[in-house]
């Protein structure tokens, strides 16, 4: 989609869109002549449609794709699910890398513990035993 194209079924100015391609907030690409090419999807992603092409935008829109936030076909139930359960092992992951993140900090406590004091000279060993 070019920019023009975007500008008439977004609610965004030219300049904007140029802007948010120079900042890398939108995605594009640029042809030789330097006339900038936008997917729709990532346009729909940062703006609004305008009011009045927002039904008419899944016609207007290449491979008819649309602005409307649509669900996926398909067992929804099951992907729940499967969420949950990674989320739950996420979770346990995360349980474990606490306490052995702890369990280090206790062993660190016990290395410095012998360590000598800060400033103490340390004594000397002798190799002859007189």
């Amino acid at each position: 989609m070019s920019l023009r194209e975007a500008v008439k079924h977004f609610d965004v100015s030219r300049p904007t869109l140029q802007k948010a391609l120079k900042n890398g907030k939108i995605s594009g690409v640029q042809d030789g002549k330097g006339h900038w090419q936008v997917d729709p999807s990532e346009l729909s992603r940062v703006y609004q449609a305008r009011g009045a092409n927002a039904e008419g935008m899944d016609k207007a829109l290449p491979g008819n794709l649309s602005t409307q936030n649509r669900g996926f076909p398909g067992n929804d139930d099951a992907e729940v699910s499967a969420l949950r359960a990674a989320l739950e092992q996420e979770r346990i992951r995360r349980g474990a890398a606490e306490v052995l993140a702890e369990e280090r900090g206790r062993h660190i406590d016990d290395l410095r513990r012998l360590l000598p004091a800060p400033g103490a000279t340390p004594q000397r060993k002798r190799w002859w035993p007189f």
